[in-house]
């Protein structure tokens, strides 16, 4: 198979440093003749000499170009990004994108963007993405938005071809959807969701004799529960939504912390009736309000006709600098990252309880410990201590009935000390 031109640039440039071709502190041909001796895109040219960056063989001067980096390559063959910290290594990553993307992109401040469904080159990149978790699409089937919150007001407003005006959402939930209820007075029915999953029985009930436009669920790493799906479960949802033409909005905010890789509602649908959101705030920070939905061909029309009605293009610079963050892999390393940090969490909360016995049942999640306090008389003891116990009361729409609460890992030691002293 032959190269990419992308990789044909990489290697040459990567070569003539190394055989001396190109010496310390020379300029790089600019990104305009990269792209003419490659016959490529400048999109291509600048996405190489990014990943040659990342690699630290050259280095950026603003208004100037690209130039070898000056310290001796042959000292620094296994030199790698130091890692002092999750939040300020995405923080440098990212910023490197952003400073990218500024470089020779006047069109993205000064210009409208045409396509409602975002910029292209993100769509394209997300749905490389979207291949490790099973979610086989197009690029042209991928919708961005501002953020989860404007994806469902959009879908909370448009009409469905179910032309039923009620939704279904899990108690608890994520709080943006709750507040999205209640502040526009949408009609809505609950199903209770444990750490063991939801009633399906009462699923079908809800389903049959209501009028429901949408079930809203988190299939994965449920939040704030920490429960996922099984395949057994999730084919029985999706039969019954193609049963009583319900549709699913599946909001798989953590697939990345998935290293199972297990199955979307999306794969298992075979009648259009799932929408796939996938956000990216949860795997970087929670400011980049960047989402991307996979809709059904016969929603997706009326949603970027809302779409354009609330907000004319996303923004183009974050936009773009996400692609380049995917494409030169630096998302996928950020990833990898996450998930080891979170196993070596984990193993250290199982070494802690071993060490402390809980008199309380729980649940190991991914970010804390869930205390399941639905066998107690009275959590009062618990709700008026002083210790770092997250209730999630936002998670419910109606009053928090207090069943669970959470120990972030981060203050597992300390509060491990002391709780048992309040049962």
């Amino acid at each position: 198979m032959p190269k990419s031109k992308y990789q044909c640039i990489v290697d040459r440039i990567r070569q003539d440093i190394q055989n001396g071709k190109l010496l310390k502190g020379q300029k790089i041909p600019s990104i305009r003749k990269l792209a003419d001796k490659y016959h490529c895109s400048k999109d291509t040219a600048q996405k190489a000499l990014m990943e040659l960056k990342y690699q630290k063989y050259i280095y950026a001067v603003p208004k100037s170009g690209y130039y070898v980096l000056e310290n001796s390559l042959e000292d620094q063959q296994d030199m790698e990004l130091t890692v002092r910290d999750d939040h300020y290594q995405i923080y440098e990553d990212f910023r490197l994108c952003l400073n990218e993307t500024l470089i020779g992109r006047e069109n993205y401040l000064f210009n409208y963007y045409s396509q409602q469904e975002g910029l292209e080159d993100l769509r394209q990149s997300v749905q490389q993405l979207l291949l490790d978790s099973s979610v086989y699409t197009s690029a042209d089937k991928l919708v961005l938005t501002s953020g989860t919150q404007q994806a469902l007001y959009i879908l909370s407003q448009i009409v469905f071809p179910n032309e039923k005006h009620e939704i279904l959402v899990e108690q608890p939930t994520y709080h943006r959807i709750n507040d999205l209820l209640t502040a526009q007075k949408l009609p809505y029915q609950t199903i209770e969701r444990t750490p063991e999953g939801i009633d399906l029985e009462e699923l079908e009930w809800i389903f049959r004799t209501g009028h429901i436009k949408f079930f809203y669920t988190i299939p994965r790493f449920h939040y704030p529960l920490g429960h996922s799906y099984n395949r057994k479960e999730k084919e029985e949802i999706i039969r019954l939504a193609q049963l009583y033409d319900v549709y699913i909005v599946e909001d798989d905010y953590l697939a990345d912390f998935d290293n199972k890789h297990e199955l979307t509602f999306h794969y298992l649908d075979d009648s259009q009736h799932v929408i796939y959101i996938k956000s990216f705030s949860a795997s970087l920070f929670p400011a980049l309000r960047i989402t991307a939905l996979l809709l059904p061909s016969d929603i997706q029309s009326a949603f970027i006709a809302y779409k354009k009605a609330v907000d004319y293009d996303s923004n183009l610079i974050m936009q773009k600098a996400l692609s380049l963050y995917i494409d030169n892999l630096m998302f996928e390393k950020n990833r990898l990252f996450l998930l080891n940090k979170q196993e070596k969490e984990v193993m250290r909360a199982k070494k802690l309880l071993s060490e402390n016995q809980l008199k309380l049942s729980y649940f190991l999640n991914r970010d804390g410990i869930l205390l399941d306090l639905r066998g107690l008389k009275s959590v009062s003891s618990f709700k008026h201590s002083n210790l770092p116990l997250d209730f999630f009361e936002s998670s419910y729409i109606h009053d928090c009935p207090y069943q669970y609460a959470k120990i972030r890992y981060e203050n597992l030691e300390k509060t491990l000390q002391h709780l048992n002293k309040y049962l």
